[in-house]
């Protein structure tokens, strides 16, 4: 018998893994803006219909720039064509409308991790009911294991997200994880 993978350790596992979904699960011919307004539908059919205390946002192709949600739309009501495309400063470079001034961070965690392609920030009711527990994640549940080790904790927040130091503070806490659970928050 060819037994090639008998011998490996998990990581090994996990890396080839990675390097198979990669290479099988290659996307679709989707925009940049259809891949967001879909995924604020997918958002909205599981829970998170806020387009106020919730936010979405998408590198787009120039640097320094993002895709979001216009200010006051729900999940629900995003399509691509009333997607904005806004500067680090979140001034508006193509859209009607304005983004949301909590959008502030995004450029923040943007500039922090080169890497990161699509930030998403919501108030899941379950997940904001453990966020007031102020103590980390644990993943107990086979179905978060995707999460395994990779959600950071903040059990301190400030208040109104709109400054700079909210974004250097969650820019901080997230460090190389891909999730954050934010103390009283979400």
């Amino acid at each position: 018998m060819n037994n090639k993978t008998f011998n490996l350790d998990k990581e090994q596992l996990i890396k080839q893994s990675l390097v198979q979904m990669d290479t099988h699960l290659q996307g679709t011919n989707y925009t940049q803006a259809q891949k967001l307004a879909l995924t604020c539908r997918i958002l909205f059919e599981n829970g998170h219909d806020s387009g106020l205390a919730g936010q979405i946002t998408a590198r787009s192709e120039k640097p320094g720039t993002y895709l979001t949600q216009r200010l006051g739309m729900g999940f629900d009501e995003i399509c691509a064509s009333n997607l904005l495309l806004v500067n680090e400063d979140l001034e508006v470079l193509q859209g009607d409308g304005m983004a949301n001034p909590a959008n502030r961070f995004h450029s923040w965690l943007y500039r922090a991790r080169p890497d990161v392609q699509c930030i998403i920030h919501t108030h899941a009711v379950h997940t904001a009911a453990l966020s007031m527990l102020e103590v980390p994640l644990e993943i107990s549940h086979m179905d978060n294991c995707v999460l395994y080790d990779d959600v950071a904790f903040l059990p301190k927040w400030p208040g109104i997200p709109v400054g700079n130091e909210e974004g250097e503070m969650i820019s901080k806490a997230i460090g190389s994880k891909r999730a954050l659970l934010l103390a009283h928050h979400g």
